[in-house]
């Protein structure tokens, strides 16, 4: 019941009617905005201002700060990397530990902690299609193992979409195509489910402009990267979701007055997918 009622909100999404609404924004000075995360990968922080939501242009990452990440009394420093343009540090997190952030900027001290929850081991992954309300949907499917399955878990997924279709002729790079976050709830046993809908059969055949981004083409490379997370930054994301069409801030983890968030998290990720429409599978 429950994944039905999710497919009937996405096609609603996908086919509702559209209007323009004009705000009148109020603009504040910029606040420094701390996006940093620890992983089995390594660690990154990227330290920006914030920007007026008309503002569709990332800032670069600010220098001068000094960043650390500590646990059990190891401190790491992040060296700030011009090529990727943020601080980092190849170090790998370690699960079952919590790992604190700290940032000193201008005069200013943030800090927040994180636990890192194990990694949820990625099973299979693949697209289907299915029928909803006579509508034939493009659906991406994921279950991995969930490492507590006696606990409730949080998890953050993205993924991610290398086109070389000529509508993005020019921009041939690999681009966010969709992200996430889920708990364990409604999955079986020892299993973390994700079905999310890609896009419908009828905007596929249409083709229109405002509907490339969400489109999957012949070729296109498919890959995804499941992180489990703790619930403060499930948290987090989640307010991040529900706020970005009205473009309210979601309440940081981070302490000492900035927007932001902190995650020490395991990452699993997905062999490539590439896409091909006539190998779709109806889904069962």
């Amino acid at each position: 019941m429950r994944k039905i009622l999710y497919f009937i909100l996405a096609i609603m999404a996908l086919t509702a009617c559209k209007k323009e609404i004009d705000f009148d924004f109020h603009e504040i000075e910029p606040l420094v905005v701390i996006e940093g995360r620890v992983t089995n990968e390594g660690s990154t922080v990227v330290i920006t201002p914030s920007r007026s939501v008309t503002d569709s242009v990332r800032p670069r990452c600010m220098q001068g700060a000094i960043v650390t990440i500590t646990a059990d009394g190891i401190t790491t420093p992040l060296a700030y990397d011009a090529a990727s343009d943020r601080y980092c540090s190849p170090v790998a997190g370690i699960e079952r530990k919590t790992y604190t952030l700290s940032v000193d900027l201008d005069g200013r001290h943030y800090e927040a902690s994180a636990y890192m929850p194990p990694p949820a081991p990625i099973l299979m992954a693949d697209f289907y299609w299915m029928t909803v309300l006579d509508e034939r949907m493009l659906v991406y499917e994921l279950w991995a193992a969930d490492p507590f399955p006696a606990d409730r878990n949080h998890y953050w997924y993205r993924i991610d979409r290398l086109s070389r279709h000529p509508h993005f002729e020019g921009r041939q790079t690999t681009e966010p195509y969709r992200w996430g976050v889920l708990d364990d709830r409604g999955s079986p046993p020892g299993k973390v489910f994700l079905d999310m809908v890609a896009t419908s059969e009828k905007a596929m055949d249409e083709d229109e402009e405002e509907n490339w981004k969400r489109i999957l083409y012949d070729g296109d490379s498919i890959f995804c990267q499941l992180m489990t997370i703790d619930r403060p930054v499930y948290d987090y994301f989640a307010s991040l979701r529900a706020g970005q069409s009205g473009g309210a801030n979601p309440r940081s983890n981070i302490a000492g007055g900035c927007l932001g968030y902190f995650a020490a998290g395991s990452v699993t990720r997905t062999d490539t997918i590439v896409f091909s429409r006539s190998s779709v599978m109806e889904w069962k």
